[in-house]
């Protein structure tokens, strides 16, 4: 036990805020030791809109997480999502230090360094990601350390989020108590808890639909290419539903969890829903079908745009992987079928996986980015384990050279 390493891993999301924590033993055991649920307060569409309410739930998450404990794990890792978030290729090119021309590990850390990009205005830069090296101009590689080479460049992925959402992020972690090791982009974390190692060597686009927002992360050659959100999710869902039947969202939200599905007549198209009674109104039947139509159109329509994103990131094609879903929205009925039919390529559900001993619950989509936020802080830290200490400065307050450091050390 006391050389157990403890992680706390936060999603803060539209509907829900979780925490989860877990241990790992020396020889790389993984035990989850704790859990914390709470609804979402002032969080929309993946970004804070109210400090005080969003600190509360954070607040009720992570007590209720570390309730078994006895004690606080003082850091964790936490998502970042949003349609704020962009990303853009760099480039940085140096000649390895030795003598013999041999490419050290330094020399990797330096050349991520150079990477790290000019920062536009009203920006924070959340991640700086090598994701190619090429090697005297034609050689291209993924860890070119030990190589001989005149000259080294490396391609980077830098991840933005909005200056003011991620000091907010930051703010209301901190405030409670505990520091932000690292703000980690939501659809790299799903991507860590469901995507397989050959998906990523393939290429895959993974998709992330949560409550308030749908994250696209397009992965390839092992390692991710780009990031981007989607304000459109299940909450979208629910109003459309709602306007369409005349009726209060929460009415229409019971009546999604109950009987939505993405192909309802595949099932029985005779099939009829009783809509309750609200506000003087008379309880009447309508067919599921239509019930559902106004949910359908909206997935499809969001499937459009993900295939605008994947677009916009220079693909004229769906990779060979295919498209991997993942978040709550996913897990309607029919969903993969009607994906699969819309988008007309390989479409799976995923949910987290290569976790050990974790409950039923954990093991749905909708958990995806917590589990994988804490996938992510443990092979970090795998990687690279001497790190400094984080001071209690939030990061956008620090000075710009000191958080070039801090990007490229828990990157």
């Amino acid at each position: 036990m006391l050389n157990d390493i403890y992680y706390t891993a936060i999603d803060i999301g539209t509907s829900k805020v979780c925490t989860v924590v877990a241990r790992v033993g020396p020889e790389g055991q993984l035990k989850i030791v704790g859990h914390g649920l709470a609804p979402s307060q002032g969080v929309k569409k993946g970004q804070i809109i109210n400090v005080d309410e969003a600190q509360e739930a954070i607040e009720a998450s992570i007590e209720e997480a570390h309730s078994s404990l006895g004690s606080r794990v003082p850091w964790a890792y936490v998502s970042i999502s949003g349609n704020h978030i962009t990303c853009t290729n760099t480039n940085a090119l140096l000649h390895p230090s030795d003598q013999n021309g041999q490419v050290s590990l330094e020399d990797v850390r330096t050349l991520t360094d150079m990477s790290y990009p000019e920062v536009p205005f009203g920006k924070e830069v959340i991640h700086v990601i090598p994701i190619n090296y090429v090697v005297d101009g034609y050689r291209s590689m993924r860890n070119p350390v030990g190589i001989h080479a005149g000259r080294l460049q490396v391609e980077s992925l830098a991840v933005f989020g909005d200056h003011d959402n991620v000091n907010e992020t930051t703010k209301v972690i901190q405030n409670s108590n505990v520091e932000v090791r690292s703000l980690v982009m939501g659809g790299l974390a799903s991507g860590e808890a469901v995507l397989t190692e050959s998906e990523k060597e393939l290429g895959v686009v993974l998709v992330d639909m949560g409550a308030g927002s749908t994250d696209v992360a397009i992965f390839k050659n092992g390692t991710v290419w780009y990031g981007a959100s989607i304000p459109v999710g299940g909450n979208q869902l629910t109003r459309d539903l709602s306007v369409a039947l005349g009726m209060p969202y929460y009415f229409a939200e019971e009546l999604k969890i109950k009987w939505g599905h993405a192909k309802p007549e595949a099932i029985d198209r005779e099939a009829e829903v009783l809509l309750p009674s609200f506000q003087g109104r008379q309880r009447r039947l309508i067919n599921r079908t239509a019930l559902c139509a106004p949910m359908v159109d909206r997935l499809r329509e969001t499937f459009g745009l993900i295939v605008v994103k994947t677009q916009q990131a220079g693909l004229h094609r769906i990779p060979a992987g295919g498209i991997v879903f993942t978040g709550g929205t996913s897990e309607m009925p029919g969903f993969q079928k009607l994906a699969s039919e819309a988008l007309g390529c390989p479409v799976r559900v995923g949910a987290p996986r290569n976790i050990p001993e974790i409950s039923i619950d954990h093991q749905r989509p909708s958990y995806s980015t917590v589990m994988g936020l804490l996938q992510w802080g443990i092979k970090q830290h795998s990687e690279r384990r001497v790190r400094p200490p984080m001071d209690k400065r939030s990061f956008s307050q620090k000075p710009l050279l000191e958080r070039i450091k801090q990007v490229i050390m828990v990157n």
